[in-house]
This record gives structure tokens, sequence and C-alpha cells, in this order.
């Protein structure tokens, strides 16, 4: 299937206003349209928890469980830094140029996992995740897909190789992209004029990448 189907599929699977995966739509919202966040970090950490919540990241074995919003507060600090600020205005994946922000998107999840580190227990097993750290990543500035079970399975299932998230692996996000582009680009317009939102470039790779593991998993199940 295209990867228009694969899209389309996901995108179908959110029936109604209220439905979870809007849930996303309300948090990338938000911060995209109060750059001031640092101004009202408090009213940002609600946003970004509950996001993450319908998400997945508050399950019985997450740190973020025993812990209220507050514990969202050193990443909103941290996301408001000038160091990031090209993020926001940048649909990244859309240029060969914006390789120049895989250094910054590092340097971004560093951030975000020793932000949480002080909240979570000192075992391998509970530290922040890369599925979390790149779930907020995909909240805030949309710079990265969600790297969750399930988009995993779909990105080794289209040949793509992935070991952690690092420099290479967002690097070959950003080549699927620009192969990509056109289709993604009539993905982005399509949802925009029927949604009134804009889904960036790694939202939709995202979407397309996890429709193929989610459907891999139910074929076994």
């Amino acid at each position: 299937m295209s990867i228009h189907q694969k899209i389309q599929t996901f995108c179908n699977a959110a029936v109604g206003e209220h439905h979870r995966y809007r849930s996303w739509e309300h948090c990338y919202g938000y911060f995209r349209s109060n750059r001031a966040i640092s101004l009202d970090r408090d009213q940002a950490a609600l946003q970004l928890g509950f996001y993450l919540a319908s998400w997945g990241m508050y399950r019985g074995s997450s740190f973020l469980l025993q812990h209220a919003y507050t514990v969202h507060r050193g990443v909103i600090d941290l996301i408001a830094e000038g160091r990031f600020t090209e993020l926001w205005d940048a649909d990244v994946g859309a240029s060969e140029a914006d390789v120049k922000f895989v250094p910054v998107i590092i340097e971004l999840i560093k951030g975000v996992r020793e932000a949480y580190k002080p909240f979570a227990p000192a075992i391998a097993s509970a530290q922040p995740t890369e599925t979390l750290i790149t779930k907020v990543l995909l909240g805030t500035f949309g710079c990265l897909p969600a790297c969750d079970r399930y988009f995993i399975d779909g990105f080794k299932r289209e040949g793509l190789k992935y070991s952690d998230v690092n420099d290479r692996f967002t690097k070959r996000v950003l080549d699927f992209c620009l192969a990509n582009l056109g289709e993604l680009r009539a993905e982005q317009a399509d949802i925009e004029k029927r949604r009134g939102t804009h889904y960036p470039l790694m939202k939709l790779v995202d979407m397309y990448f996890w429709e193929i593991g989610y459907e891999q998993a139910a074929k076994k199940n």
C-alpha cells in the first residue's frame, strides 16, 4: 500500500473530535501558537502531560505515573531555550539543508532525557525511554517521529535500519522525507484542508510507519 493509503487509514481511525489521537493535535497546536511557553509553564506542562497520557506514557510501568504534571516543568524550560528556536519555524524534512538540524535535535534529545532523569528510578528499564523522549519531540516541535514499538517495527519492515535514536537514525528519516516529499506534501495539504490542522512532515512519517507496524502486529495476532 502507498503512503497515501497508510496515512489515510491512520487518520480514519480517529473518529470524532474527542478521539485520543486528537491529543497530539491539541498539544502540537498549543506549542506552535504559544512561543512564550516559559511564561505559563504550568499550562504548557499540563498540555504535554495529557498528550503523553493519551499516547500511553502513563502506563503502570512508567515513572510518570508516580508524579504530578509538574514533572514536565523541566522539559518546558528546556524547549523554551533560545538554542532551539530555529526548530519552531522549520518543517523538518522539507529540504536537503535540514541536515543542519540533526545536531540540534540530538542536543534536544539529551536535554529531555536529563530533565526527566531525576524523577526516574535508577534502573535501566525505568530511565527516560527513547519512546517517551521522541513523543515529547513530536508533540512539541514536531521534529522527529515517536519511536514506539509499532513505529520501529514498521520502519524495519520497510528495510530501514534502526538501533536507537541517534544522528544516523535522524538522517535516515530525513532521507525518507526527501525521497517521498511529493506524496507527503500532498497528504499534508489534504489533512490541513479537511481538519484545519497543519501536520508537520515528521508527524506524517510517524503515522506511515506506525500504521505498517500496527497492521503487521494485528496479522500476527
